[in-house]
């Protein structure tokens, strides 16, 4: 299996590289999606874990799911070209076709898909999303020219602020398993916790004189 991984792992990597190179140097290009895949596979191998799923196909899934990410010119259907191109390398590979449709369903519902009907679907589903409210992606403003605008990141603060209260009340879909959930409801606590201080520390952002009463 590790090996296989490996062959997987390695594959998903250059076909991000290759199909992104044109976007090389922005800040969502091919090195962010990477990076990306790989913290939603270690949610995916956790939560796999936990909830006594089959973990290889959680693991591969997961390996898969943004794959076509360069080459979908719909992203709403990013999941459907990367289960086409997660198959057909699976089925080179010699891995056994149920495996293979099991992977594929994963990777094609892990967009749109509002009641996945496989374990390993809803934990891929669950561990892209607790990649969206990570502490990496808590930094990413950071890497753009926003923070030269105070009144902007305000802005985005409070929105993003109201955001995560529709998100912690799941106006955008549920998590599907109770790993998923709790580590969501840390993380929300954690984003929250951040970005309300930000908001403080922008008040606080003045000229001194104002500390004193006129």
């Amino acid at each position: 299996m590790k090996e296989g991984i490996k062959r997987i792992s390695d594959y998903a990597y250059e076909y991000l590289m290759e199909t992104g190179k044109k976007e090389v140097n922005n800040v969502w290009g091919p090195k962010y999606r990477w990076e990306h895949t790989l913290r939603v596979t270690y949610w995916a191998w956790l939560l796999g874990v936990e909830e006594k799923a089959d973990i290889g196909k959680c693991v591969i899934a997961a390996l898969f799911h943004d794959v076509s990410h360069f080459v979908s010119e719909d992203y709403r259907k990013h999941g459907v070209r990367s289960a086409e191109i997660a198959k057909d390398f699976l089925l080179k590979e010699g891995y056994a076709k149920e495996f293979v449709e099991d992977v594929a369903y994963a990777v094609k519902s892990h967009v749109g898909e509002s009641n996945p009907k496989t374990m390993e679907a809803k934990i891929l589903q669950d561990a892209d999303t607790l990649d969206r409210f990570g502490y990496f992606r808590i930094l990413l403003p950071g890497k753009t020219t926003e923070l030269l605008n105070l009144e902007k990141l305000k802005e985005k603060a409070q929105s993003f602020l109201e955001y995560l209260s529709k998100v912690d009340r799941g106006d955008f879909g549920q998590m599907w398993t109770k790993t998923g959930e709790r580590k969501l409801k840390e993380l929300i606590n954690v984003n929250e916790t951040i970005f309300k201080g930000v908001l403080e520390e922008l008040k606080n952002t003045k000229v001194p004189e104002t500390y004193f009463e006129p």
